[in-house]
């Protein structure tokens, strides 16, 4: 079984080394990215009401929004070129705990920069920082009656790393993007790169 995986592994290396011969950088010089997209997080906010509430490791589904602008290119050799643009997020998700509904809101925006590297044809990978602002909020709900705690909530500051890639088809591509952070750390969409 080791020796078929080591035969996979060094075909799948050869293929992506004979394809980054042949290939461009899919992410040029003063191409724009748009990236819109669904991701799933975490709420690490630990908020306390007077009702003993846990608002930390509820899972918060997102809507996330990114813009890459190109404008450093040859960075390394021909295939990449280095972007900077901004990003937005935000998301909704709540959980029980016996009679009670817990609640969270999150939001992030702020900017970003990555680098673009093109290993096979049409494909941009890409890794970068994003630095900005993120705002968490909690509230609780009993259920039998429906009255709500009052709502609490923080804003900090928001540095993370990040890294993906789109598979560009013309103007459209879909992409798939990790991150550092709580407030969508896994997300997919489209991306219309123009």
């Amino acid at each position: 079984m080791r020796k078929f995986f080591t035969i996979i592994c060094a075909a799948i290396i050869m293929m992506a080394v004979s394809a980054s011969a042949k290939a461009q950088c899919a992410f040029p010089e003063g191409t724009v990215g748009i990236n819109l997209g669904v991701g799933v997080g975490t709420s690490d906010y630990h908020g306390w009401d007077g009702h003993n509430h846990h608002y930390d490791n509820i899972t918060v589904p997102t809507f996330n929004f990114a813009l890459d602008y190109g404008f450093l290119p040859n960075v390394i050799n021909g295939n990449s070129c280095i972007s900077g643009g901004g990003y937005a997020s935000f998301g909704r998700g709540s959980a029980k705990a016996n009679d009670w509904k817990n609640i969270v809101g999150q939001w992030k925006v702020g900017t970003r920069g990555a680098l673009h590297y093109t290993w096979v044809r049409n494909l941009d990978t890409y890794a970068g920082i994003g630095i900005g602002a993120k705002h968490e909020s909690g509230k609780g709900k009993y259920l039998p009656s429906g009255d709500k705690t009052p709502k609490d909530s923080k804003t900090d500051f928001d540095c993370f790393g990040f890294g993906g890639a789109r598979y560009i088809m013309g103007n459209f591509s879909v992409y798939l993007e990790i991150s550092t952070t709580n407030i969508s750390w896994g997300q997919m969409g489209i991306s219309f790169v123009l």
